[in-house]
């Protein structure tokens, strides 16, 4: 991706201004097609709304992805960090989506899939080194408590068997989170998995640096739009198929036949019928069209999420 980090967005202004009269202007109503002019928007003025406080992993992936320009906000939450983006307050949102050692975010992944005004716009593969931080002066002797975020206490579990097995494991709302408790409260009792950039930001010291179980540990992260997705071929395409999991065979066949590279999968229950499953699938090598014949498969609902490139 250039420096410059410009992308093409598409805006229904045709559309929404025939519309503007009645309710205004839906661009994701199925089955319309609706005529656009395309904007190039400079990622240097974007807002962008994350899971904070500051220094978590995802405000680095923002960092990635936008080259360190925009405007960042952090949110108590990832949902309040969606809804920022839903309401206007901020033009993108980024939010982990899948780890190498914790597997799918699966709130995460919820919010994805219950939220039909999100599009994706992009995507951030990230190295993640867990670390653990306590006041300065502290040792490992003293840690009676640890904090993090449940993928970083699942990304560290092995090292905390084996190190610190009687402390007590507190589950925040994100690795930053855990370390900010531990420098608000100034005990040397307890420490926190997090991000060598909350040692700085927080003014903590670190006991031991990259305690996660797996050397090649990554998260990726989804930045996403409230924009009309776009149906330009990029690296990635992904879309969610909604049916019976008996079916999603015949669905991976034709997804095979199609051309497209299934990258990941990750299964959510529609919560309506056992055996009916939400099914989030990220592909390579796929087209819009191919993406539209594979919506003529009966026993499925599609909802397309977008095209978009892969920041690493």
């Amino acid at each position: 991706m250039p420096k410059s980090k410009m992308k093409r967005i598409g805006i229904g202004i045709l559309a929404c201004a025939l519309l503007q009269a009645n309710a205004g202007c839906d661009r994701r109503s199925a089955g319309t097609h609706i005529a656009e002019t395309e904007s190039v928007i400079d990622y240097e003025s974007a807002t962008v709304s994350y899971l904070g406080p500051e220094g978590t992993y995802t405000q680095e992936a923002c960092g990635v992805f936008f080259n360190k320009k925009g405007t960042y906000i952090p949110y108590k939450t990832v949902q309040d960090a969606v809804n920022a983006l839903l309401m206007g307050e901020s033009n993108y949102s980024v939010i982990p989506q899948e780890n190498t050692i914790g597997g799918a975010v699966t709130d995460y992944i919820d919010i994805v899939i219950g939220q039909k005004g999100l599009s994706v716009a992009g995507e951030v593969e990230l190295p993640i080194s867990q670390n653990l931080l306590a006041l300065p002066g502290a040792t490992l002797s003293d840690i009676k408590k640890v904090y993090s975020h449940k993928q970083g206490i699942a990304q560290g579990k092995n090292w905390l068997h084996e190190n610190l097995p009687d402390a007590e494991v507190i589950e925040v709302s994100s690795t930053a989170e855990g370390a900010r408790i531990v420098a608000e409260k100034g005990d040397r009792k307890q420490a926190s998995i997090a991000s060598s950039a909350c040692a700085d930001v927080y003014k903590l010291s670190m006991l031991a640096v990259g305690i996660q179980n797996n050397e090649s540990n990554k998260t990726r992260f989804y930045v996403l739009s409230a924009n009309r997705p776009s149906e330009d071929r990029h690296d990635r395409l992904a879309f969610i198929a909604s049916g019976k999991a008996e079916n999603l065979p015949e669905l991976m066949e034709d997804m095979k036949r199609l051309g497209m590279t299934l990258v990941t999968l990750h299964d959510r229950p529609e919560k309506t019928e056992l055996g009916h499953y939400h099914y989030l699938i990220e592909c390579s090598d796929s087209a819009y069209e191919s993406y539209e014949k594979l919506t003529k498969k009966k026993g499925f609902q599609f909802r397309y999420l977008g095209s978009f490139d892969l920041d690493s």
